[in-house]
């Protein structure tokens, strides 16, 4: 019928603007705007009913802030009436599925958050900077963005198993963060840097060094412990496939090999069970962090230190002077020399455990010399006052004659030296890679195009040189006698 009357009316008015336009022209307009412009009641109460569905209200009331509606929260407190409302408890009711980047950042009195079982998003930097010291996460909630939990007073936090990517920088700056319940197996959400190359970043920031535990709660992707901050210890599950945890220490699943040690352990205790050490272990890689460790004890069992797929970081410590007890009573040099290669910082203290157990020896011709079996040179042991990360302070090197009873210049042997020049004995068959690392900047020889370099004299025509041997920032003669 409304099509049929509107029909009729536009004929009418048709016919009265042929009659009379000029005359009737003002009122025919006044009376069939409203007849153009009539709504449709049922597309009206469609739309009504979209809009009831997608909207999320907020009210407060003596300091409980009541989030309700269906869908996403849109707007962050701060662009709201209630920007500057003394919130201490916020309520987000059942049906809300999504809380807004920046939602509470900055709520200086926010101590208690209820969320709803049909959340499934924490916006990034949510709660950020908010006392919040403890919060459930219900299992609806799938993504938990960047920093949605920065610089909060959180203690202890469980993510459910349900979550499949969790945040960089989620638990940033939480100072008094103690333990982590969270999945083993989980995606990533990266911080957006459309103008920067991607650099990965960790979950936990370098200021927590609360955190005494993570415990896992599905089998482990061992590349995860990378994001997980320096914290005091990891816990497996009991049938994990593939690893077993012992006193906070990750091994294999036989405990036989150990593979992590937490960045945030200070004194390391390696379980009597265990036989063999991967220097990932010790120097796996961890985002924008060093480790905290400052002394580790090798028990009697351990046979063998080796390197696995792990790219080894010899650096990232903050002790600069790691105290080493050996145990054993054997270690194969290849051992040894992997020991002494991938930690800069326990060389003094390594070198004294080696010749205590007997080792290693100084050479009989120049005790700074610490020699292995077989004519291996393992390192030249630097002056005290010697700093290797200061150049400021590295010995100068010109004329020292390597004796004839070295045969090989092992990896690292003259780390931190200044080299002018050197002479290798008649004996020298093989020269490592980067056994000659490092380069001091006022240090070495200058050429007429104002271009350092070093002096190597030869004996032996027939020695082998690894690639990088020379790695000294200039370049290198060699002068063959």
């Amino acid at each position: 019928m409304k099509k049929e009357k509107y029909i009729i009316s536009r004929k009418f008015i048709g016919s009265l603007l042929l009659k009379n336009i000029m005359m009737f022209g003002v009122v025919i307009l006044a009376v069939a705007a409203p007849m153009f412009m009539q709504p449709d009641k049922t597309s009206a109460a469609k739309k009504k009913t979209k809009q009831t569905q997608e909207y999320v209200s907020m009210s407060y009331k003596k300091g409980v802030l009541t989030i309700k509606g269906k869908g996403e929260m849109g707007d962050p407190i701060k662009t709201t009436v209630y920007e500057n409302k003394n919130i201490k408890k916020v309520v987000i009711k059942k049906g809300v599925t999504a809380i807004a980047d920046f939602a509470f950042k900055g709520c200086k009195k926010l101590k208690e958050i209820i969320l709803p079982s049909t959340l499934k998003k924490i916006g990034a930097y949510a709660f950020e900077d908010c006392p919040i010291k403890n919060i459930t996460i219900p299992k609806s909630v799938k993504s938990i963005e960047p920093g949605a939990f920065a610089g909060s007073s959180i203690k202890s936090i469980t993510i459910p198993k349900t979550v499949k990517k969790l945040g960089e920088g989620v638990f940033g700056d939480c100072k008094k963060l103690e333990s982590i319940t969270m999945p083993g197996n989980i995606g990533v959400r990266k911080y957006e840097e459309p103008d920067d190359e991607y650099q990965p970043k960790s979950f936990v920031g370098d200021s927590c060094k609360s955190l005494k535990k993570i415990k896992f709660t599905t089998a482990l992707d061992i590349n995860i412990l990378k994001r997980v901050g320096k914290s005091g210890g990891f816990e497996v599950l009991a049938n994990d496939p593939k690893y077993k945890s012992v006193n906070g220490l990750l091994y294999s699943k036989d405990g036989k090999t150990l593979l992590r040690i937490p960045l945030g352990r200070k004194r390391v205790v390696i379980s009597d069970k265990c036989t063999t050490v991967t220097a990932g272990s010790y120097g796996y890689e961890m985002y924008f962090m060093d480790s905290a460790m400052n002394e580790i004890v090798f028990p009697k069992t351990v046979k063998k230190i080796t390197f696995d797929d792990t790219l080894v970081d010899s650096e990232h410590y903050e002790c600069k002077n790691i105290k080493v007890t050996l145990n054993m009573d054997y270690l194969d040099d290849q051992s040894i020399q992997n020991l002494w290669r991938t930690n800069k910082y326990w060389k003094n203290s390594l070198k004294d455990e080696l010749l205590r157990k007997g080792l290693a020896k100084l050479n009989e011709e120049n005790e700074r010399m610490l020699m292995l079996s077989d004519g291996y040179l393992c390192g030249y042991i630097m002056k005290e006052g010697s700093d290797v990360d200061d150049e400021s302070t590295w010995e100068k090197i010109d004329g020292l004659v390597i004796p004839d009873n070295v045969k090989t210049i092992g990896c690292g042997a003259f780390a931190g030296y200044s080299i002018c020049s050197i002479t290798l004995g008649s004996s020298v068959e093989c020269i490592a890679s980067l056994a000659f690392g490092g380069w001091s900047s006022k240090a070495g020889l200058v050429d007429d195009n104002s271009k350092r370099y070093a002096v190597v004299y030869m004996k032996n025509n027939n020695i082998q040189i690894k690639d990088n041997a020379f790695n000294i920032g200039g370049y290198v003669r060699v002068v063959t006698l």
